[in-house]
């Protein structure tokens, strides 16, 4: 008869301290807001556009918070969108005003354990105010139309002394090809190439070029991404047999019937 295990000791008080451990690793897993991208200092053109970018990092997640003077940011011109689930924040202002609002903005990231603070400065000129090298767009992107999983090109080109660097956003909000996997380039040339195209990335593109005398926005060209072809003929519409209107402008790009008129939307 095969002897009798031995009963296992010593388990017992082992438990208090792995419970001790485990409330200590998760108490380590609770951090402080920390900047991973942080506003910096424009110079912009009276009449254009300033995006502020602030995001944070931490546990719990931080919220992000704009202050002008010390206090909360309000006004028809300005706005906030919010990414990353609140961690991440963009402030535009629309159109920029010489004057009232040139200014320090503050972001604040905060969450249960803390709150840091950074801050960016904004000057805004008159366009008969530029220095020499300010940037200009010299090709601004045109609106597009691009079948699904098909490769769309928003183009834009800038000059300026130094030669500017060109970002763009989408939505107001900035376009990192770094978090695309590769689908989502930005050429040396400055355009934005989105390969295998999502109904996702429809929307309103802006090109930005900044050197060190300041920021030029694009005017915003949209993106429409449709779905694939079938191959077969659609079903007639009577409507698209009709003559536009006289005043009717055509929209270009999106197809013979689809037509604008004064005071009315796309029909």
């Amino acid at each position: 008869m095969a002897p009798e295990a031995a009963p296992r000791r010593g388990m017992a008080p082992l438990l208090p301290t792995l419970i001790f451990l485990a409330l200590v690793v998760g108490a380590q897993a609770d951090s402080k807001p920390t900047f991973v991208k942080a506003p910096e200092d424009q110079t912009g053109l009276s009449g254009g556009v300033a995006s502020f970018v602030c995001q944070a990092t931490g546990e719990p997640k931080p919220r992000i918070t704009w202050m002008k003077k010390g206090k909360k940011v309000s006004s028809q011109r300005f706005e906030v969108i919010e990414f990353d689930d609140g961690a991440g924040s963009v402030l535009r202002i629309q159109p920029l005003r010489v004057h009232r609002d040139e200014a320090i903005y503050e972001c604040t990231a905060t969450n249960s354990l803390g709150e840091i603070n950074i801050s960016a400065k904004l000057a805004v000129l008159d366009e008969d105010q530029l220095p020499h090298g300010f940037p200009t767009i010299d090709m601004a992107p045109q609106l597009r139309v691009v079948e699904k999983a098909r490769t769309a090109t928003m183009l834009c080109a800038a000059g300026g002394n130094p030669d500017p660097e060109i970002s763009w956003f989408k939505d107001f909000l900035p376009v990192d090809p770094a978090a695309s996997n590769g689908r989502i380039k930005q050429l040396r040339s400055g355009a934005l190439q989105i390969e295998n195209s999502e109904e996702s990335d429809q929307g309103k593109y802006e090109c930005v070029a900044t050197n060190s005398a300041g920021t030029r926005y694009s005017a915003p060209a949209n993106l429409y991404v449709r779905g694939k072809d079938t191959g077969r003929a659609p079903a007639e519409d009577p409507e698209a047999r009709r003559d536009p209107p006289s005043d009717a402008a055509k929209l270009p790009g999106l197809g013979p019937s689809v037509w604008a008129q004064p005071g009315l939307g796309r029909r």
